[in-house]
């Protein structure tokens, strides 16, 4: 697998793809829920903590150079320890690709092809996944790129569409709940923030460059934190805190609310076409991340046996998740946002605890070369 490379170009882009399709919807009106219009400010303090946390992940990654974090793990606890940990994260990115993959097949459901059988929507989605997959991460880190481009160019267009409905007194008094309440919903944001970090896991051994690779992880986070929060922004300055915790996604209301030109009034299809690429990234390499931690747990070799054993798996989880859309977004709610914040704080700092302890982090000097020989 270490034979895999992508830049840090591919790596800085794969993290902002994560980060953002889930976040600026289905986060976005699951929080508004439970704070109300002080939404942004409450994901502001979760990508935050998620700058720092993710800055955990890439260093044990920098100290275990191609290891991926239950390569690792097993290092630090032990084989039995380090499989317990690849079966939680095997689940953990099961579950994800559900919850990701709903993002695009709940819009287009709901939104497009009412008719369509709900299982026919996922089996379509899992297969393009699927593929994705099996062409291999740099493929997908390309494809990345389609992402990061529709994601620019769908916020200067909805930005500009809500210039005239925008409402500056909808924000206002910052911190209505409080600054407690505040923090404490900031929990919802690690439902996203949790796929970047343990995916970090497994994808910074693939760096082709360990240089700066630290700060990397942790401006990949802040900018995706900053494309995520413009959306509960603006989302709050047209709807309003009342109006966004009425949808699943938000995103999609807003997205009704944008009118780009008296004679292109609608952005709706727009907003689909830019939204399914990162999407399908999103999707994808959770795919892929849950493939890796199964061949580290299984010891199976062929890719193939394992890609096609999920895409089964996966299209079934998917369509268990989403076929409510209310339980779907409760799911989110509780305890998925839970659940990933456990996991992706706990995971990382015990790892580093245990480090620390057993002396793993400590620099590896050069041995010196015989004195005949210059330099020493």
């Amino acid at each position: 697998m270490m034979n895999v490379k992508v830049s840090r170009t591919m790596y800085f882009i794969m993290i902002i793809n994560i980060l953002w399709d889930k976040a600026i919807g289905a986060t976005a009106s699951v929080t508004a829920r439970a704070i109300g219009p002080d939404t942004w400010i409450s994901m502001s303090f979760g990508f935050g903590a998620g700058a720092f946390i993710i800055l955990i992940v890439a260093y044990l990654g920098s100290k275990f150079p191609e290891k991926t974090i239950i390569k690792y793990s097993e290092e630090l606890w032990g084989k039995l320890l380090s499989k317990i940990v690849g079966i939680i994260l095997a689940v953990f990115f099961i579950v994800a690709y559900g919850v990701c993959a709903n993002v695009l097949i709940l819009h287009a459901k709901e939104y497009f092809l009412v008719e369509t059988p709900f299982v026919l929507l996922c089996l379509i989605f899992t297969l393009l996944c699927m593929y994705a997959v099996y062409l291999g991460i740099e493929v997908i880190a390309r494809y990345a790129f389609f992402g990061a481009v529709s994601i620019l160019l769908m916020t200067m267009l909805m930005a500009m569409g809500s210039n005239d409905e925008f409402h500056l007194n909808y924000l206002l008094p910052l911190m209505d709940r409080g600054f407690w309440p505040d923090i404490a919903a900031s929990v919802y944001s690690f439902g996203d923030i949790a796929l970047a970090v343990l995916a970090a896991g497994f994808l910074y051994p693939m760096l082709d460059s360990s240089k700066k690779s630290l700060s990397l992880s942790f401006w990949a986070m802040i900018a995706g934190g900053v494309a995520v929060i413009i959306w509960p922004v603006i989302e709050t300055g047209v709807l309003g805190g009342d109006m966004m915790q009425r949808y699943v996604f938000c995103c999609m209301e807003q997205a009704r609310a944008t009118e780009l030109s008296r004679f292109f009034p609608r952005f709706e299809l727009i907003m689909i076409v830019l939204f399914n690429a990162g999407c399908v990234v999103q999707s994808s390499i959770m795919f892929y991340c849950a493939k890796l931690a199964i061949r580290e747990v299984t010891g199976i070799k062929k890719d193939v046996y394992v890609i096609i054993s999920l895409a089964v798996i996966l299209t079934g989880v998917t369509y268990f998740i989403g076929v409510d859309n209310n339980n779907y977004s409760g799911f989110l709610a509780y305890p998925w946002a839970q659940a990933c914040a456990a996991l992706s704080i706990g995971l990382p700092f015990l790892l580093l605890v245990t480090a620390l302890a057993r002396g793993k982090l400590k620099s590896k000097k050069l041995l010196c070369p015989p004195k005949n020989q210059s330099g020493c």
